[in-house]
């Protein structure tokens, strides 16, 4: 199986599971995972997703043998599903963090790089290597890390193929969080899956929006869905606990 699926509590464990090739990305394991999201989006019992991988690394990328064999028909396929991939994640109503560790590289940080936060342990390789192999990054690498490190950050990281330490990849932002273990990793999943669902979602939802909106088209969006907010029961509720304290 090229993906583990593991829930635990309301949260979604998916785990690349090649780890004799570092959990290098093929077309099934793009399948499999596209499977899993769906069936997240679907489950009312799953509040967050974490994307990592088995054994020590997250993902070195995509599968070299792979891409040996390729034409560009077949390229442009893969790329394709790489892409539904990357939608998916960001158009999930549900938090999705990408624990990456050990090596997490190319493709592998591409899908990192769709997910809402990144967390990674202190041992995680980050970088976007691809260029070491003649390709330029085909899933977000030139598209989605702009928009996250600033355009100079991406290119310096897709020209040089350089790869960077865990706190070299938080210092300029593409990193959220880094931490010992994988347990301190969970620790913070579990305490985001706690938080009020449509909350989550709002959030989401209006940040990932607010990047392709004017500003004051994307306030007033913000202060829509904070006045939606105070119609849910659940958030009506908890204000009041809160008032009686």
């Amino acid at each position: 199986m090229p993906i583990i699926r593991n829930s635990v509590g309301s949260v979604l464990y998916v785990y690349f599971n090649r780890p004799d090739r570092k959990n290098a990305i093929d077309l099934e394991t793009v399948s499999d995972l596209e499977k899993a999201l769906d069936d997240s989006a679907s489950d009312d019992s799953i509040r967050a997703v974490v994307i990592s991988g088995e054994g020590k690394d997250f993902s070195a990328g995509a599968d070299i043998n792979m891409l040996a064999s390729f034409d560009s028909a077949s390229a442009y396929e893969f790329r394709m599903a790489m892409n539904r991939v990357s939608r998916k994640i960001r158009d999930l109503p549900k938090p999705v963090i990408a624990i990456l560790k050990g090596y997490s590289l190319g493709g592998g940080l591409e899908i990192a790089e769709s997910a809402d936060i990144r967390i990674a342990l202190k041992d995680a390789v980050i970088g976007q290597p691809e260029i070491s192999i003649g390709i330029n990054a085909g899933a977000g690498g030139n598209v989605i890390l702009p928009r996250i490190v600033g355009a100079g950050r991406a290119m310096y990281m897709a020209m040089t193929g350089r790869k960077m330490s865990a706190m070299e990849a938080k210092a300029m932002g593409l990193v959220d969080e880094v931490v010992e273990d994988e347990n301190q990793a969970r620790s913070i999943v579990e305490d985001i899956a706690g938080k009020p669902q449509i909350t989550l979602q709002y959030i989401k939802r209006l940040v990932n929006a607010s990047l392709d909106l004017p500003i004051d088209r994307a306030m007033e969006e913000e202060a829509l869905y904070f006045s939606l907010l105070f119609t849910k029961k659940e958030i009506t509720d908890l204000l009041s606990r809160w008032r009686k304290r």
